[in-house]
């Protein structure tokens, strides 16, 4: 008789486990970043993933604005290999642990126009965490002007989540 209540118990506390376990995820990386310990926060963080996403983004970005440049140019097949040639290794410098930890703690992507990407303190984010499927999961970093950044988890097993994907106004 008692063990029906026992079994059902138990499943009750696997569902919310599985349910918390990226707020789980995201407060270690929260106390990582703040701590500014990026050995800690990389174990959240699949950088290949990351990186390629990023790369990705930026090239298709890049892509659209270069079509357009090659209408007037026939310069800009050239101008689209040299900026895919660059892109690589500006992607692999700048997603890094430390400014992944800058991100969670609020600073905000920018480009300036000279010096490319950089990362501004912002007072005015709110930070906001939902569930985009079951095995993805959104933490979203808006500033009040409409900038946002998603930094998107994916599900490694039922209670393990790392960061695979970064969505940046570009």
């Amino acid at each position: 008789m008692l063990i029906k209540p026992l079994i059902v118990l138990g499943l009750l506390a696997m569902a919310i486990g599985v349910f918390y376990s990226p707020y789980h995820a995201v407060d270690q990386m929260r106390e990582a970043a703040e701590a500014r310990d990026t050995e800690r926060l990389s174990r959240y963080v699949d950088f290949p993933a990351v990186r390629e996403d990023v790369r990705e983004s930026l090239s298709d970005s890049l892509s659209g604005e270069l079509n357009r440049a090659m209408r007037d140019s026939p310069f800009g097949a050239m101008g689209l290999a040299v900026a895919d040639a660059l892109l690589r290794p500006l992607v692999d410098a700048v997603i890094s642990p430390t400014a992944l930890a800058a991100i969670l703690r609020g600073y905000m992507p920018v480009t300036d126009g000279t010096d490319g990407v950089g990362l501004e303190a912002r007072d005015d984010v709110q930070v906001s965490l939902r569930y985009e499927a079951f095995d993805r999961f959104v933490i979203r970093i808006a500033a009040d002007n409409g900038e946002a950044v998603d930094m998107v988890l994916h599900r490694q097993n039922l209670f393990w989540w790392r960061l695979s994907a970064l969505r940046l106004p570009l």
